[in-house]
């Protein structure tokens, strides 16, 4: 149902929230032409009356029970972040799934097309929003793009093992021991935009709040799509200082394993993610 003018500022303000992260994807060269998507789950929330509702339904070629009727806001596909964050209602819409999770209708589109065509990866959205949901995570959006010095990272064969990339992102920057305690998952390659694709990145987030898509991109959960930002922003300094170190003719010594442990009992792990 949509609510009455006034009621739907709560919705405005997500809205402009994914314009503003478009702005900074778009400003950090993560997005180059209509890469990177965004969606966040607005179930409760109520939405402007205007282009409200219509849609035809869509049937999920998998059901999402976790989802059965909830609303996520979706970026459209072929969306650049350039013009998001100029006119966020254009490359917008929200989808609503039945009792089942197994189809979905637009119910809110920000643009004039009469049919809102989602992300092509939006089986990634939805199979880490159903692993976010049955973690029962306060984490409610999703920020993918292809942050260059992480995606570099993940050409180096000795680097897909997760293990050795968390030890050397935890060293050279402290900063990821705190805001990223549960490290990067890293995620196999596999079709952008496939059933495959949205299957390791759901189990990715299983116990994650970052993944690494090999030789892809990064996506990243949050309470916010600016949470969600400020992971990625965070990780990807860490790969950057790894790549200038190695730029400079040497390997990045890090931090010791005993300093990266004073880290962590210095500043713990939230205790709900």
């Amino acid at each position: 149902m949509s609510g009455a003018p006034g009621e739907a500022t709560r919705f405005l303000r997500l809205v402009a929230d994914a314009a503003a992260v478009a702005g900074l994807l778009w400003s950090r060269r993560w997005a180059e032409r209509n890469a990177g998507n965004l969606s966040c789950d607005v179930t409760g929330v109520p939405l402007p009356a205007e282009r409200t509702g219509g849609g035809t339904a869509q049937r999920l070629t998998r059901p999402v029970p976790e989802l059965a009727g909830r609303r996520l806001l979706v970026t459209a596909a072929g969306t650049r972040m350039r013009d998001l964050a100029r006119e966020p209602e254009a490359g917008l819409g929200v989808l609503e799934f039945d009792a089942r999770g197994a189809a979905v209708t637009p119910v809110w589109t920000g643009g004039a097309a009469a049919e809102f065509a989602p992300t092509s990866e939006l089986p990634a959205h939805l199979a880490i929003h159903a692993a976010l949901r049955r973690r029962d995570s306060a984490c409610r959006a999703i920020v993918h793009a292809h942050p260059g010095e992480l995606l570099a990272l993940s050409h180096d064969p000795l680097l897909l093992d997760e293990a050795r990339l968390n030890a050397l992102l935890w060293s050279v920057h402290p900063e990821t021991v705190v805001v990223v305690p549960a490290g990067v998952a890293v995620v196999p390659y596999a079709l952008p935009g496939s059933e495959a694709q949205g299957e390791v990145a759901g189990s990715a987030m299983a116990a994650h709040e970052v993944a690494l898509w090999e030789k892809h991109g990064a996506v990243a959960v949050g309470g916010t799509l600016a949470e969600a930002f400020d992971l990625i922003d965070t990780v990807n300094s860490a790969a950057r200082l790894v790549l200038l170190c190695r730029a400079a003719g040497y390997e990045p010594e890090g931090l010791t394993p005993a300093r990266v442990a004073e880290l962590r009992r210095a500043y713990p792990a939230p205790s709900v993610r």
